[in-house]
């Protein structure tokens, strides 16, 4: 029988404790998801678990938590649009099936700071979620005061400066 492989240094580093909501409609992969977090070499202060986006954004308000897994289809309900609220405080992973590259681009565009299929192996998501955190405390310690945990996304060219074609 095979090893499994150990944690990555970057997954056992010290650091923060973290705050993880796991945002799936499914219940079977939601508690899967928060089961494989809790076990996983990280430092956390809590992993809690959505299953609607009602229910995320409570949780979001409630808990401010440091990163965000997130389904795409929650029921029927666009996951992608939760984004950017999310994005102001948290890391937004996306985990879902739909791997599309219209689906990774639009999460993108959003503020997603990851994306995933859920076919990866684990490693990966706890990676993604370590590297996120990572990511989060360098620009928590490049700000001026050290608070602040969000990077603005790039504003869209305004109409005026769009020229038609042709022109």
């Amino acid at each position: 029988m095979s090893q499994p492989p150990p944690p990555s240094a970057e997954l056992s580093k010290p650091g923060a404790p973290i705050g993880v909501l796991v945002i799936d409609d499914q219940w079977a992969i939601r508690e899967g998801l928060a089961r494989l977090i809790a076990c996983a070499p990280l430092t956390l202060r809590y992993v809690r678990t959505a299953a609607t986006s009602a229910e995320a954004l409570k949780a979001l308000h409630q808990l401010q938590p440091d990163v965000v897994v997130l389904d795409v289809d929650l029921a029927g309900e666009d996951g992608l649009a939760l984004i950017p609220q999310f994005a102001l405080t948290s890391g937004v992973l996306v985990l879902t099936s739909h791997g599309d590259p219209t689906t990774r681009a639009r999460a993108a565009q959003l503020g997603a700071h990851a994306f995933l299929e859920k076919h990866q192996p684990a490693a990966e998501l706890l990676q993604a979620i370590a590297d996120i955190c990572h990511q989060k405390n360098q620009r928590r310690e490049k700000s001026p005061n050290g608070e602040g945990t969000s990077a603005p996304l790039a504003m869209a060219p305004s109409s005026d400066a769009i020229k038609p074609r042709g022109a």
